[in-house]
C-alpha cells in the first residue's frame, strides 16, 4: 500500500507539468497525435516497484525546464512494463531495466532509448540526442508486428510478481537450437533475454555477428548481451579465484567496448576483488578512481560503500567506506544515502556519530515519505550497544 501511495503521489507531481498518456489512450492514437502534432512519442517504461522511476517523477519531470521540453517537443505516455500492453511493449523492445524511456517516431519506429535514473541537466542533453537524426538508431531487425512470434516461456519471464517464469537452460538451448536463424527477431529476442543461459555455441555466434547484430538491433541490445557473456565469465572467475580469468574479460571488454570500455572494466575489476574478498585491492581501486576525478556519482559510491557494510568485517576498510559516505552525504543529504552512513558508523564502532545520522536519515525519510523501518532497527541496535558500553 506504502508503495502504491508513493507512486500516485510521484506521478501526480510529474502530470501537474508534463500531462503524460497511459493505456487509456490506445497506441494508435497515440501515434496519431504525435503526427498531428509533428513530435516524436516519448514512453515512460516504469514498474510500480522502481524507486528510480519514482525519483525520475518526483524531480526530473517535476522540473520546469524538463517539462517544458517534453511538452513542446514530445508526445508523454506513461506505461507500466508489467501488464497488459506495457508488457507486450517490454517483451518487443527489450525493456529489462527500470527506468527506461523508448523514443518513437510516428508511425510507431523506436529511434533512441535513454536507461536509467538521470539529473535534470543530464536528462536534457539525452532528449536532445534523441532529436538530432544522426543520433537516431535505423533498427533494420526490428520488424513493425508488435508480436512477432515470441514463444510462450518468453512472454512468462515478462510477468509482474509471483506470476513471472523462468525458464531453465535446457528449455532456451533448445528453442535455440531449433531456431532457423538465430538473427531472426523472435530468435535473437530469445538469446538476448536468456544470454545467461546460452551456451559457448550461442556466445561464438554472437561474438562472430556482433557488427552485423549491432546494426540490426542497436548498441544497447548488443552490448547488454556481451556484457551478460562477460559477467557469466567473471561469476566463474570469481569463483575460481582465478586473477588471470578477469584479465580475459578485460580484454574482450576493450575489444567490444573500444574507449567507452574504462567504467566497465573497473566495474569488472570491482566485481572480482570483492567477490574474492580481497576489500584492500577493493577500496584502493575506489579511491583511485575518486582522486583521479573519474566522476563516481552519489549512488555508485553509495553502492560499493553499502556493498563493504554488508560483507566486509575489516574495520579499517568499512572506515575507508564511510569517509566516501561523509563526502557524499555532504554534499547530497538523501535518506538512503544518510542510512548507509549510518550504517558504516556503526559498524566501525563510532556509535555516537552513527546514532545521530541514523536520526537524521530517519527524519529525512519521514519528510520524503520513505519506507524508514530499516534505519529504525538499525537506530534500536545501535541505542542497545551504547546502552551496553560502560
Amino acid at each position: 500500500m506504502t508503495a502504491m501511495l508513493l507512486l500516485l503521489s510521484a506521478c501526480c507531481i510529474a502530470s501537474e507539468l508534463i500531462p503524460f498518456k497511459d493505456t487509456t489512450t490506445s497506441w494508435d492514437k497515440i501515434k496519431t497525435i504525435a503526427a498531428q502534432e509533428k513530435k516524436l512519442i516519448f514512453i515512460d517504461a516504469y514498474t510500480d516497484w522502481c524507486i528510480w522511476c519514482k525519483v525520475m517523477d518526483k524531480e526530473t519531470f517535476s522540473d520546469t525546464a524538463v517539462a517544458n521540453f517534453m511538452n513542446e517537443k514530445f508526445v508523454p505516455v506513461h506505461y507500466e512494463m508489467e501488464t497488459g500492453f506495457g508488457m507486450m511493449m517490454s517483451e518487443k523492445y527489450h525493456v529489462n531495466a527500470f527506468p527506461t524511456f523508448l523514443i518513437f517516431t510516428t508511425d510507431g519506429k523506436l529511434v533512441y532509448r535513454i536507461v536509467g535514473y538521470h539529473k535534470s541537466k543530464e536528462f536534457l542533453e539525452k532528449l536532445n540526442a534523441a532529436l538530432d537524426p544522426s543520433k537516431q538508431d535505423n533498427l533494420t531487425g526490428i520488424s513493425a508486428a508488435l508480436d512477432p512470434g515470441f514463444p510462450q516461456f518468453y512472454k512468462d519471464s515478462f510477468r509482474k510478481g509471483k506470476l513471472r517464469k523462468r525458464p531453465d537452460s535446457a528449455t532456451v538451448n533448445s528453442y535455440l537450437a531449433s531456431a532457423p536463424d538465430l538473427s531472426d527477431e523472435v530468435a535473437w529476442s530469445v538469446l538476448y533475454r536468456f544470454s545467461s543461459l546460452a551456451t559457448d555455441r550461442y556466445k561464438d555466434f554472437v561474438y562472430k555477428n556482433y557488427d552485423r547484430l549491432k546494426k540490426m538491433y542497436g548498441t544497447n541490445d548488443i552490448g547488454s548481451t556481451v556484457s551478460s557473456f562477460l559477467s557469466s565469465d567473471l561469476a566463474a572467475a570469481i569463483k575460481a579465484n582465478d586473477e588471470s580469468g578477469l584479465e580475459k574479460i578485460l580484454s574482450a571488454s576493450n575489444k567490444y567496448f573500444g574507449i567507452s570500455s574504462d567504467e566497465l572494466q573497473f566495474s569488472y575489476r570491482l566485481g572480482f576483488y570483492g567477490g574474492t574478498k580481497r576489500w584492500a585491492t577493493f577500496a584502493n581501486l575506489v579511491d583511485s578512481a575518486k582522486h583521479s576525478g573519474s566522476g563516481l556519482d552519489e549512488n555508485v559510491m553509495n553502492n560499493y560503500s553499502w556493498m563493504i557494510y554488508q560483507q566486509c568485517d575489516d574495520k579499517e576498510i568499512v572506515g575507508r567506506a564511510a569517509k566516501w559516505m561523509s563526502d557524499v552525504v555532504a554534499a547530497s543529504p538523501k535518506y538512503m544515502l544518510l542510512d548507509t552512513y549510518a550504517a558504516l558508523l556503526y559498524k566501525s564502532g563510532d556509535l555516537k556519530k552513527a546514532k545521530l545520522y541514523a536520526e537524521n536519515a530517519i527524519e529525512t525519510g519521514k519528510r520524503g515519505k520513505e519506507d524508514v523501518q530499516e534505519t529504525e532497527e538499525l537506530l534500536k541496535k545501535i541505542n542497545e550497544s551504547l546502552e551496553k558500553k560502560p
